[in-house]
């Protein structure tokens, strides 16, 4: 499906280009670079222009009338559009940010790390910095490597492939490099690239005012509600003359007018839950919606690593939202264990709307991908690639039933009992 939604309740509490590393004017001047050309090849960053959404950077930025608002960022892994404005430091967080910008500074040597606040530029780095630690995190998740990745087609290669005859020239190309070679485990579908499968660099496009959003969402997925929205850009390819749309990236965005956020954590956690969830349904190639209790596990798991306030309930279309939060979760799940109330595996496999997920629910999938990954990470990954791998080539209760079988040696049942001793061992 090409909308991938969500409505949460958020609460207080390349192909056109390649290193892009010419200098900024002086209107638009990098602040955190500052100029140093061998920071931006070191660290393999850009500033475009580049491909983005169904269309590109630069017109994105002139359709939109945001010259001199918008800044451009290119990473390893993602393409990113900011027109954040200036956020000032909290006397009281000072020293937390100190530390954070200290770990950035092994990577941009030029920032301060004692700046008072941090302007259009640290948020638009930061966020890229932050998005590649977490891509990171989530590959030692997966028991995944980089490397295994850079060996599948790379953007030029699927672009190109994207404009003719799709397998006809992914297979030239497997051909001209001595065949296809795949690290084990990896699936054989055509169109798997560099990104954790997915064939393009994942896309993130943060703006303040809620009608910028708006505009862009009009534009660029053809629809008019303002929430954050996590999307899957699609390519119509052709093959042996039948036309078939393919997943090109995995995109988020959000306005942080329309979702309330006004604190720099708050959207640092806004990126967390959302792209995890992205990486999780782009991993081995975009084919399907990874299971709902899954995924919004998962996002709650890596939002809250960061910090336990600013959480993110994902509901489904026309739900009121969430209407509960707290901040400390694990007395709350202990009781939904102890209770015998909590939906059991078997009913959370079989799931498939997030309308479905109360606020107690909430809190029971997160403690549940909790305990997969403290009790083994390692099989948490191979769990994770089974039912993104598997022959059917969706997320169904039956291939769930099996990964927990074939990975952990577990009924579901058994897994209840397994999840239900270990809360009460650990909250």
């Amino acid at each position: 499906m090409s909308s991938r939604s969500i409505l949460p309740a958020l609460l207080s509490a390349l192909v056109l280009a390649g290193a892009g590393t010419a200098q900024r004017t002086r209107k638009d001047y990098d602040t955190v670079i500052r100029g140093r050309t061998e920071t931006m090849e070191k660290l393999g960053l850009s500033y475009g222009p580049f491909r983005f959404a169904h269309s590109d950077s630069e017109a994105v930025t002139f359709d939109m009338l945001l010259d001199g608002e918008i800044h451009w960022l290119e990473t390893p892994h993602f393409r990113i559009g900011s027109s954040l404005r200036k956020w000032k430091i909290p006397v009281a967080e000072r020293k937390a940010y100190r530390a954070e910008l200290t770990l950035m500074q092994a990577d941009y040597p030029d920032i301060d790390i004692k700046i008072p606040a941090l302007d259009s530029w640290y948020r638009l780095h930061m966020a890229g910095w932050r998005l590649e630690r977490l891509y990171a995190e989530f590959l030692a998740h997966m028991g995944r490597t980089d490397e295994e990745f850079l060996g599948l087609p790379p953007e030029e290669v699927i672009g190109a492939a994207m404009e003719g005859e799709f397998t006809d020239t992914i297979n030239q190309f497997e051909l001209d490099r001595g065949g296809q070679v795949r690290p084990e485990g990896f699936p054989q579908w055509v169109g798997m690239g560099h990104f954790l499968g997915e064939p393009f660099k994942f896309e993130v496009f943060l703006c303040e005012e809620e009608a910028v959003w708006k505009d862009f969402k009009q534009r660029y997925f053809g629809i008019t509600t303002t929430h954050p929205q996590r999307w899957n850009m699609k390519v119509d390819t052709v093959d042996k003359g039948v036309t078939q749309a393919r997943s090109r990236c995995l995109l988020f965005g959000l306005s942080t007018e329309q979702a309330r956020v006004k604190h720099d954590q708050h959207l640092h956690n806004a990126l967390r839950h959302n792209m995890s969830i992205n990486f999780l349904d782009g991993y081995m190639l975009y084919l399907f919606d990874m299971p709902v209790w899954i995924r919004e596990g998962y996002a709650h798991y890596q939002r809250r690593r960061n910090t336990p306030e600013y959480n993110f309930y994902d509901s489904g279309e026309g739900s009121s939202g969430i209407d509960r939060d707290a901040k400390k979760w694990k007395p709350t799940a202990k009781k939904i264990a102890r209770s015998g109330k909590a939906l059991d595996f078997a009913t959370l496999a079989r799931i498939n709307d997030y309308v479905d997920l109360n606020f107690d629910n909430h809190l029971n999938v997160w403690s549940r991908i909790d305990f997969l990954i403290q009790y083994d990470v390692k099989k948490f990954g191979l769990f994770i690639t089974s039912i993104k791998t598997q022959p059917s080539g969706a997320g169904s209760a039956a291939a769930q039933r099996e990964a927990f079988k074939t990975v952990y040696g577990w009924t579901m049942r058994q897994a209840d009992q397994e999840w239900k001793t270990w809360v009460a061992a650990n909250y």
